[in-house]
């Protein structure tokens, strides 16, 4: 037996334009000769089951059933109860056959079936939403599954098995078998298609089904060996190797008419609601063969700091590939209901767009737009805009919170012998000039310079290392202002790779004194631009961008940027705690907590002589935003969040 499962995706209505397929057989994926294809319709509020392949033997009810709606393409409700779907499977000694079930189940969490292969006598095999089960060999496989099991997926499954006598065995959908009790549950859920062809299909052939699948039902096909995605022509519409980093939540519109394929929106089960695109034409024509893709590095949507001179935002970002024309266009939606964190008051959703492709953001190439306030509760929308502007084919493109106007800041490093010889360079977004910048030492009154300007670009003033606050005003009193560090480009660099590796959960322990002259140093570490420890060393159990600021003896200020990622291997009783942000200029901060499992946890803050501050109690969390305030004057306080899976303590900076 051979098993895959393919992850899936979303529902809502599908806006149809009036496009006729070609006049060619069509097949799943160009893939013939099914034995059994059935999949859902619907006329109003009324769904039925067609059947593509006239196979008069499969009972198939002609019956009104309920339905839902799956990636906006109709799904029918599966009550076990009233339905039941069961395909002959012949009398021979060889069985071979390679099936696909789109699904989604009501509750991911309880074993439910799929399907069971029967003879007269017994059950042969199952298959659950968990697992594969040969009852010949008394086996089971568990299907590859990440920590919250999804709902939606599409199943695959091949056999080929010869049996010393030939018998009588069909194929029965989502009942429990009345031969034999086991304890799965009946299906409880919504069946929108199911394949089933009499012999064992290539991998070629499989990769075509599947592709054709996953783009109706907005699936990702990233956990697979194969990930690639394949037309009824066999060509490759999506590769894998032109998407290093963004191979998550791979989701996509377009047409194949030997397929019967028109899907013009379509968003992916992983995050059902998130985003979509949809695909519009002015003269009601999609080309054949026209794909458009999506996917994401599948990071956080938790806002939160970001790389020094930009604002706040997520760390996800997607890549969009469009060949757009005059005719073709994409309309965008994007649910912020999704992102999670503290937003700032007064602030904006702001898509930030990279239109090289290159996913630098680089200011010549990128474009940030301004969306809804982040008070608003309204899905954000972008119709008809020019996501091919130029002319490269795809796109990156993230989501920013910001003022309605802010800068973005860039910083040349400065040399520590030569003085003021570090430079700020920045572009203001939003606003009305004229404008008047300010920059300041760090937390003082000192002004460095201040100066007015109509422009809404500047580079180089020049500064010294150190931290600076960069103030910016414009003509209706609108106020922008964030603290740089002008690092120095020669100095001190400690004897650490600028890449780390977390391996099977693990934490790393970094000492960056290590291997340093000797001399006085002050070490500061920083996780996603928030401080987070003054100590030498320090043990780093989450992913992310790491930053030590070194200062020596000599004035000389140098930064190292460090990368940690995972090797995707997971320490069952590891758990996951960022405190943001740090510095707080309020006193309010947030812990985001991600625990392994449900459990009892205690916040307790202590003041910088460690007197106890305040203590909170927290009963069986899991994955848990904790918000607080330390009222208290400024200066540096402990956190520390102790639960069944250890203690972990923040040093917070309360400014």
């Amino acid at each position: 037996m051979n098993k895959k499962i393919f992850l899936l995706v979303n529902a809502v209505i599908l806006c149809t334009l009036n496009l006729a397929f070609s006049q060619e057989k069509i097949l799943p994926g160009g893939v013939s000769e099914p034995y059994f294809w059935l999949k859902s319709r619907n006329t109003g509020d009324n769904y039925y089951w067609e059947t593509l392949i006239n196979n008069k033997e499969a009972k198939v009810s002609a019956k009104r059933h309920a339905g839902a709606v799956f990636n906006f393409n109709p799904s029918i409700v599966f009550d076990t109860g009233q339905d039941s779907l069961i395909v002959p499977l012949g009398v021979e000694s060889k069985r071979r056959q390679t099936l696909f079930m789109v699904y989604k189940v009501k509750d991911s969490l309880k074993e439910q079936f799929l399907w069971t292969i029967n003879d007269p006598q017994k059950l042969i095999s199952a298959a659950t939403n968990k697992r594969l089960v040969d009852l010949k060999k008394y086996s089971y496989q568990s299907y590859q599954e990440k920590i919250k099991p999804h709902k939606a997926n599409i199943h695959f499954f091949q056999q080929n098995i010869t049996d010393s006598v030939a018998k009588l065995s069909s194929l029965t959908i989502g009942q429990k078998s009345k031969i034999q009790k086991l304890p799965p549950e009946e299906f409880r859920g919504n069946i929108s298609e199911i394949l089933i062809f009499n012999r064992v299909l290539s991998g070629f052939e499989s990769q075509k089904a599947a592709s054709y699948l996953a783009v109706k039902y907005g699936i990702s096909l990233s956990q697979f060996d194969n990930k690639n995605y394949l037309n009824s022509l066999g060509e490759t519409i999506w590769d894998d190797e032109k998407h290093k980093g963004f191979s998550s939540s791979i989701t996509a519109v377009g047409r194949d008419d030997a397929s019967g394929l028109l899907q013009l929106k379509s968003n992916n089960m992983i995050d059902e609601g998130l985003l979509s695109f949809e695909l519009k034409s002015k003269s009601n024509t999609i080309p054949n063969n026209y794909f458009v893709f999506w996917s994401d590095n599948g990071k956080n949507l938790l806002i939160k700091k970001q790389e020094q001179g930009e604002p706040l935002g997520i760390d996800r970002q997607w890549q969009l590939d469009f060949s757009g024309s005059k005719d073709l266009s994409l309309d965008w939606t994007f649910d912020p209901k999704f992102i999670k964190g503290t937003l700032p008051a007064d602030s904006y959703y702001w898509l930030l767009i990279d239109h090289s492709g290159k996913g630098t953001f680089n200011e010549n190439n990128s474009e940030y737009i301004k969306l809804s306030s982040t008070s608003s509760k309204e899905k954000l929308v972008l119709k008809d805009f020019n996501w091919d502007y130029q002319k490269q084919g795809t796109v990156k493109f993230t989501i920013k919170t910001a003022p309605q106007m802010f800068s973005r800041v860039s910083i040349t490093q400065a040399d520590c012998s030569t003085g003021a010889s570090g430079e700020l360079n920045y572009t203001i977004e939003g606003g009305e000039s004229p404008f008047t910048v300010t920059v300041k030492k760090e937390g003082t009154e000192t002004i460095v310079k201040q100066w007015n300007q109509t422009a809404k670009s500047s580079s180089g003033l020049k500064l010294s290392s150190g931290n600076y606050d960069y103030i910016v005003r414009d003509n209706k009193g609108n106020l922008y202002s964030e603290t740089v560090f002008v690092a120095d480009k020669h100095g001190t660099f400690p004897k650490l790779k600028s890449e780390y590796q977390l391996t099977n959960g693990n934490a790393l322990i970094l000492d960056a004194s290590e291997n340093l002259p000797n001399d006085h140093y002050e070490y500061q570490w920083y996780y996603e631009g928030n401080f987070i420890d003054n100590n030498p060393k320090i043990l780093i159990d989450q992913t992310g961008t790491y930053e030590l600021r070194l200062l020596s003896d000599e004035g000389c200020k140098t930064s190292s940027k460090i990368a940690v990622t995972s090797d995707g291997k997971e320490n069952l009783d590891s758990s996951v705690l960022i405190l943001y942000p740090n510095p707080t200029t309020d006193g309010h901060y947030t812990i985001a907590m991600q625990f392994a499992k449900k459990t009892n946890a205690t916040v307790t803050v202590y003041s910088p002589n460690g007197a106890l501050i305040k203590q909170k109690q927290l009963t069986q969390v899991e994955n848990y935003l904790y918000d607080d305030v330390i009222k208290a004057s400024s200066g540096m306080y402990l956190v520390t969040v102790k639960s069944d899976f250890g203690t972990k303590t923040f040093k917070v900076i309360v400014k």
